[in-house]
């Protein structure tokens, strides 16, 4: 084997600590996903220690046993790191889990394999050594860090990386928290083979966030803005009501939202966000930065004022929704964090932990993140695609942010968005309307993240509540 040399610590050897044997390559990028699966996910101490062997070796200080796993992503060489070269085999091999003999919570027993064993993916279960066809912790940094968006140059209309260029919509696993599944299946093999040793698995819990694009659909905006929204709502959903209650709201304009407007439902949602015990996050535009998307609302309109007293003194959250062109201009997202805590500050908010979603979901890796560390937010809730609802990093936990291209940490949490309903429900998108097929999909989605005790992060737009139709579904996802 070689001699053994010590490197990055994440404690200090002793019992219950995990010694991880593996190459000496990357290790800034080894040091990072360890953290996020052994630290944070299973609260196990470790220690990496650098080997002269080719795949990676997981033992415990003062026991007996060994994990044996590929070591694939992080064998690229140094001038192929972050190309297309690098990017996992396909079509992937599949894995039936169940020879491995061990009980694990999966979504389905044959899982995948993004990097590991392509030939003939097998395990084997012997007293004292498991070896697994997986490389969890390369499969786990390529779809945490959405490695394959900084290779791969596909985007959408919005400059956008869209789901159906992405590995997991092209394998069929999009639906499905993925490296969630794998960890489950370290766990397992951690469990058989040092029983106790990992920490209690923690209970399922659902995210409600809204981001805020319209707070009123009749005010704020001009006066033929109004005539126009008025027009297809008396034509289309047959609301006569509005011929009175759409002039009204516009003539109240900034001073305070009109009850009757039908995107003022704030009070409707959080009152079914607390029937179920649950904290529903707002989050607002603070600027603009494009002359076609601006907001019909400034942050500093006394309407908005007193919505945002009305959430915060509600106990629900109020964060960041940076506008359409900051993405990629880190300033910008800083400048427009700032502007929402000083008017925050104003009316007597302050965040435990600031929080948001980017407009459009635009991102682009690594920028985009910098943004939200310059700002001196605590999490990021972008990461779901706007054309396929599912688990775009492979999980539905929250983990630290890294930057694969300066390999580096950032002060920044990241919180996967696994369904945003016009996602779901948009003609433009799955095209699923708001029946049972849309019902269905939210609830399969719920359910795998119930299934690996994650987070079941949902995004549904104050505005996009009009109908009765509309509240049902969403009545009955939250309930489902």
């Amino acid at each position: 084997m070689g001699n053994l040399n010590p490197t990055h610590s994440r404690s200090t050897p002793g019992a219950q600590t995990l010694i991880i044997e593996t190459p000496a390559t990357y290790p800034a990028e080894r040091h990072y996903i360890l953290t996020a699966l052994l630290a944070d996910w299973l609260g196990l101490p470790w220690q990496r220690v650098d080997a002269q062997r080719e795949d990676t070796r997981i033992r415990m200080a003062g026991h007996n046993g060994e994990i044996l796993m590929p070591d694939v992503l992080f064998q690229t060489a140094p001038q192929t790191w972050l190309t297309s070269s690098s990017l996992p085999s396909r079509p992937l091999a599949v894995w039936d889990t169940a020879e491995l003999g061990l009980e694990v919570n999966l979504i389905s027993r044959h899982l995948p394999v993004i990097y590991g064993d392509h030939r003939s993916p097998m395990s084997s279960l012997a007293p004292g050594r498991i070896c697994l066809p997986l490389d969890v912790f390369g499969s786990a940094f390529f779809m945490l860090t959405r490695y394959e968006e900084v290779v791969i140059p596909e985007r959408d209309q919005h400059d956008r990386f869209p789901a159906r260029a992405s590995l997991a919509y092209q394998e069929s696993f999009l639906e499905r928290p993925l490296i969630d599944e794998y960890v489950q299946v370290l766990r397992a093999s951690i469990e058989y083979l040092w029983p106790g040793a990992a920490k209690p698995v923690p209970e399922p819990e659902m995210r409600l966030t809204h981001d805020v694009d319209a707070p009123a659909r009749y005010a704020l905006g001009g006066f033929g803005r109004m005539l126009i929204h008025l027009a297809a709502d008396v034509v289309k959903r047959r609301a006569i009501r509005s011929l009175v209650s759409g002039p009204r709201a516009w003539i109240r304009g900034p001073r305070a939202l009109d009850p009757a407007d039908p995107f003022n439902c704030f009070d409707w949602i959080m009152d079914l966000s607390e029937k179920h015990g649950l904290r529903s996050a707002f989050y607002f535009i603070a600027g603009w930065t494009d002359s076609q998307k601006k907001p019909n609302y400034d942050i500093e309109m006394p309407a908005i004022r007193r919505l945002l007293r009305r959430i915060h003194d509600r106990g629900h959250e109020i964060g960041l929704h940076p506008s359409y062109n900051t993405y990629q201009q880190p300033d910008l997202i800083a400048a427009e964090a700032a502007r929402l805590k000083l008017v925050c500050a104003g009316e007597g908010i302050q965040e435990k932990a600031w929080g948001g979603r980017m407009h459009f979901l635009r991102w682009r890796t690594p920028t985009t993140l910098y943004g939200w560390e310059q700002a001196g937010m605590t999490y990021d809730s972008t990461l779901g695609y706007s054309d396929h609802a599912g688990f775009r990093c492979g999980t539905c936990r929250e983990y630290q942010a890294f930057d694969p291209v300066a390999s580096r940490s950032l002060n920044l949490r990241l919180r996967p968005l696994i369904a945003m309903e016009t996602t779901i429900i948009g003609k433009k998108h799955m095209g699923l309307g708001v029946g049972e097929a849309a019902y269905e999909v939210f609830l399969k989605l719920k359910r795998a993240c119930r299934a690996v005790n994650g987070a079941f992060t949902l995004l549904w737009h104050n505005s996009k509540l009009m109908t009765t139709r509309d509240k049902t579904l969403y009545q009955a996802v939250l309930a489902a």
